[in-house]
């Protein structure tokens, strides 16, 4: 912990609960007194915020409820209110940098830091942002027709799915759950997986010009996902694990996108006649809103056969949760 920031106040902004209650853990470690962190959800609220106390530090997602963390810069460096409009901007999210580059060069943000991260990365971000002279060293270290999955078998997928895409999900699995200060080891998939675990998240990576649909779903035994929340937050509320759940998948669904763009072909000759492939095929993937469920048994409403998927379980302590891709056309 530094102590020349206790005294400091920082600003956490993004349309998560989940991440902002993160992010506050992480600035609290690094240094920050918990009633000096203010939380927004919203670009309205950010600005009122900052109209009414003085920041030394911002953190903002891209995506807000009301607009973008990029909308938020563009603003406060507009404002003209002395220095405060010059207030440290740490952009973090799970995007590539490259993607806004232009604009958070022409607004100043004063850094980037790329999800997942861990505390040591996060901590010498922030010192360096505040140039704090006690820097700690580094540690060593459309959606298809609904069909309930309840009671079905699993079949094999009628395609073998490339190695590579199998590994851009596991890898971006393993680097999400990092986010969540959680070690996993991916093990072999060798019996059919049922999704009997009591959290179920998913979201949907969508090609809208080839319509070709990702959806990437995790699976949840009550007692894994509840020791991850305990571990950040401490109090088990079972409403947020559920929320906690959906916010991984979505995390995932923001790595992953760069990883699998290299292998646009692989993913649409999956789902496409070789006759219907462009000579050149650059698959531009939309994440779209995760959702999730919880309880026993419960079904989840996804056709989970007849289309190419894959599966990973993860070995997280004495527990076991599932990863399954499904690629389909829409």
């Amino acid at each position: 912990m530094n102590s020349s920031l206790q005294s400091k106040k920082a600003l956490v902004v993004d349309n998560s609960s989940v991440i902002t209650k993160i992010i506050k853990n992480f600035l609290t470690k690094t240094g920050f007194n918990e009633g000096n962190i203010f939380i927004a959800h919203d670009r309205n609220q950010a600005m009122m915020m900052f109209g009414l106390e003085e920041f030394d530090l911002i953190t903002s997602g891209i995506h807000l409820k009301d607009s973008t963390g990029i909308d938020l810069l563009t603003e406060i460096r507009k404002e003209n209110n002395g220095t405060q409009k010059e207030t440290p901007f740490l952009v973090i999210s799970a995007e590539n940098q490259e993607t806004y580059l232009e604009k958070l060069r022409k607004y100043h943000a004063t850094d980037y830091l790329r999800k997942p991260f861990n505390q040591n990365q996060f901590d010498q971000t922030v010192f360096s942002i505040l140039n704090c002279t006690d820097q700690p060293q580094p540690a060593d270290t459309e959606p298809p027709e609904p069909t309930s999955t309840e009671g079905s078998s699993w079949e094999e997928s009628p395609v073998e799915v490339p190695a590579t895409i199998i590994e851009a999900f596991t890898e971006s699995t393993i680097e999400a759950m990092e986010q969540y200060m959680a070690d996993v080891t991916p093990s072999d998939s060798k019996d059919p997986v049922e999704l009997k675990g009591y959290f179920s998240a998913w979201v949907d990576l969508l090609s809208s010009e080839h319509r070709i649909q990702t959806t990437l779903i995790i699976n949840f035994p009550k007692k894994a996902a509840c020791d991850i929340y305990e571990g950040i937050f401490g109090e088990v509320d079972i409403e947020q694990v559920s929320g906690v759940v959906q916010e991984l998948a979505n995390i995932i669904g923001g790595i992953v996108k760069p990883k699998i763009a290299p292998f646009s072909r692989e993913v649409a000759q999956l789902v496409l006649d070789e006759k219907d492939l462009p000579e050149k095929i650059d698959l531009m993937w939309g994440l779209g809103l995760p959702e999730s469920r919880m309880g026993e048994d419960h079904s989840l409403d996804i056709k989970l056969n007849g289309v190419p998927k894959f599966h990973v379980p993860f070995k997280i302590k004495d527990e076991t949760f599932h990863l399954v891709v499904l690629i389909q056309n829409f």
